[in-house]
């Protein structure tokens, strides 16, 4: 992308034009800089907004020469992507509610985590490819989406029944995938199960690190919740650590051991990854990463990269609170693009949370 030669732009003229400009203006000792102003549109309302840059990072991203102002268009277009993303995570962030200290979060988990779902009855379509492949339900669900979730515990319990109580908490999830689509790897049948305990105990977890010989398992930040993958076929239980995007997954040079590979990912918030071990403690060649970002980032970026969007036409505009990519670790080949719809069995609770994301 090229340098952009920046106009003085009143707020109507940016509105008008749909361009970015800059402001002349005057700090507290009245010493003259200028602003950088924005256009910006809302991600879901698409309302046309004005925005003026603080002092400080205008002087950072704008470049003043003899002739004018310039600026990056990468960087433009970086901090327009930015501000919608963070909308989109003001809105999936209205679906949850203030946790209760030992109730509803236990007390080791909640200097991470104050928050729950607004409602626990909910479940995810997951698509790929503009087909939904699986369900993962909650295991509050009732009706018929509560006998899916008994038929899923029961196929369980007959292949593994020393497996400890799935009904630990109100949120726990587990899913099963359909038979139309191939399966992702490393997982070999469709036959699989997936289990997802939520606010784990974690001296229980430490122990099963251990057990599935997970290497430098001490190195990362955990999420709340990990997974047990079932292939009921083979009899065998996977397990899904799922790992915080930090500093130790981020920074290669100071922490070489902890560091994750990643592809290129859109402009998006909310990162992490998950990795996958099978009972020898060996490690899946394919990784998860999962972030959230717009329909229309995650379009343009799928377009970019030759990638199969994964959403039909007709759940755009539904509640994808995530994405992920299965990519493989060793190349970084992009291998499935997925993304999570949520839906709950209370539609009106949930559409009045939803709503007041929109508005």
């Amino acid at each position: 992308m090229s340098e952009i030669k920046l106009k003085e732009e009143s707020m109507e003229d940016t509105l008008k034009n749909k361009v970015s400009g800059a402001k002349l203006d005057f700090d507290e000792n009245d010493k003259p800089f200028f602003r950088l102003s924005l256009y910006l549109q809302e991600p879901y309302t698409k309302d046309e907004i004005y925005m003026e840059w603080p002092k400080t990072e205008s002087k950072e991203i704008l470049i003043e020469k003899e002739d004018g102002i310039y600026v990056k268009e990468e960087d433009v277009v970086y901090l327009q992507k930015s501000w919608q993303v963070e909308k989109n995570l003001q809105r999936l962030l209205l679906l949850a509610k203030q946790g209760e200290k030992g109730v509803t979060v236990p007390e080791e988990w909640w200097d991470e985590v104050q928050a729950v779902p607004y409602v626990t009855a909910m479940w995810d379509d997951v698509f790929v490819n503009k087909q939904k492949v699986k369900i993962d339900y909650n295991i509050t669900c009732e009706g018929e989406e509560g006998e899916k979730v008994k038929n899923l515990i029961a196929k369980i319990t007959e292949k593994f029944p020393n497996e400890k109580d799935f009904y630990v908490n109100d949120y726990t999830v587990i899913g099963c995938y359909l038979d139309n689509h191939i399966i992702r790897p490393p997982y070999k049948s469709q036959n699989t199960v997936t289990l997802y305990y939520m606010y784990y105990d974690k001296a229980d977890y430490k122990k099963l690190l251990e057990e599935y010989n997970v290497q430098n398992r001490d190195l990362y930040s955990y999420v709340c919740w990990y997974g047990h993958k079932y292939d009921l076929d083979a009899e065998e239980r996977l397990l899904k650590t799922v790992i915080y995007d930090t500093e130790a997954t981020s920074n290669f040079q100071k922490y070489p051991s902890s560091f994750i590979l990643r592809p290129e990912l859109p402009v998006c918030t909310g990162v992490y990854f998950a990795k996958i071990y099978n009972e020898d403690g060996i490690e899946a060649d394919e990784y998860d990463v999962f972030f959230s970002t717009t329909t229309d980032i995650m379009k343009e970026y799928c377009q970019n990269n030759n990638l199969d969007f994964p959403l039909p036409e007709d759940r755009i505009d539904d509640h994808c609170w995530v994405y992920g990519l299965v990519y493989d670790k060793n190349t970084l080949e992009i291998k499935q693009v997925k993304a999570y719809i949520k839906v709950a069995q209370d539609y009106e609770e949930f559409v009045k949370a939803y709503s007041q994301g929109l508005e």
